[in-house]
């Protein structure tokens, strides 16, 4: 249970918060339950209004594989040991087919191939770090990846950073 309230889906009236039942009512349609975090977030509903678009963008498809996506989000979710975002990624990685030998070479960062295991190097870096300290990271990444695609990959990094120190600050856990 989160440290603040979490607001069912009665409690939310008035124009503003009808932006955050919008968001609830997405979540039942497309997986029967609203998690936690959204109804944490829902005390400002702008926000968790906008952060579910930007997610949306973010992890649909883009310039990279969906799967490779996850990938990083794991990785995210590994380094900052939050426990909401360990399972819900592990079980997208299973969705996609990953196995526990797949999840725990990701975690360990082995036998993977060398333009994954740069992007996680990278991943490690900048959660780790808030930064990148080794700028020749980038430029193995530019050998084998567009500059599109890279910035899509520093934006799931951005993306799983905010809600692993969400769901962190707040204790929410998995359901």
């Amino acid at each position: 249970m989160a440290i603040i309230s979490s607001l069912k889906k009665d409690d939310i009236e008035g124009a503003i918060n009808g932006i955050a039942l919008e968001v609830y009512e997405s979540f039942e349609k497309e997986s029967g339950s609203v998690p936690e975090w959204v109804t944490v977030m829902a005390h400002r509903p702008v926000i968790l209004k906008e952060f579910t678009e930007l997610f949306k963008v973010i992890m649909g498809p883009g310039k990279i594989d969906n799967y490779l996506k996850w990938k990083i989000a794991y990785t995210v979710s590994d380094a900052l040991r939050c426990p909401f975002c360990v399972d819900v990624t592990k079980k997208m990685l299973i969705k996609f087919g990953a196995d526990e030998k797949i999840i725990s070479d990701i975690k360990e960062e082995k036998d993977l191939p060398a333009k994954e295991k740069a992007i996680l190097g990278l991943v490690r870096d900048v959660t780790d770090n808030a930064n990148v300290d080794n700028p020749a990271v980038f430029e193995k990444l530019k050998e084998k990846m567009t500059e599109a695609q890279i910035v899509e990959v520093v934006s799931v990094i951005g993306l799983f950073n905010y809600i692993n120190r969400f769901n962190n600050t707040f204790a929410i856990l998995p359901e």
